[in-house]
């Protein structure tokens, strides 16, 4: 049952759910770029992102990165841009269309897919320390259902 206004007062700002996910989103944050950082890659958590996304399906144009990684255009033409510099990635013109192109890893983008991936793990698995396997399923149930909530 969802709460009632009762519920909700007095409203201490530290227990509140959006207090809470955002300072939850902000630690896990600093942990993921400290532990990329402790490994000596020279990438951010937002860049692992975009490289995660194009793992998954290469070749995304920068609108569908966009609207997977659920930034806004200019964050994400951003992100591509240093992964460009990096050589990470490259853009290619899509053949049906000029004005568009898609973004296409490099092989020295795949080639840090096992590696990132396996960082990515040792940050969730200490992020989740203590918690079963059903909790974290029961957590991402709930998270889900309050984005959905909200959007």
């Amino acid at each position: 049952m969802p709460p009632t206004s009762e519920d909700l007062r007095p409203f201490p700002l530290r227990q509140s759910l959006g207090f809470l996910l955002v300072r939850t989103a902000l630690k896990l944050r600093l942990l993921g770029n400290i532990i990329l950082q402790e490994a000596g890659e020279d990438i951010t958590v937002d860049q692992w992102g975009i490289l995660n996304l194009l793992w998954e399906a290469d070749g995304q144009t920068p609108v569908e990165l966009a609207r997977r990684a659920d930034k806004d255009k200019p964050n994400v033409t951003r992100l591509l841009k240093i992964l460009e510099d990096k050589e990470l990635v490259a853009r290619e013109p899509d053949p049906r269309d000029r004005r568009s192109h898609h973004i296409v890893l490099t092989d020295a983008g795949r080639a840090l897919e096992a590696r990132l991936l396996a960082l990515g793990t040792k940050c969730y698995q200490q992020a989740c320390r203590g918690l079963s396997k059903q909790e974290v399923e029961t957590l991402k149930s709930l998270l889900n259902r309050v984005y959905a909530n909200v959007s």
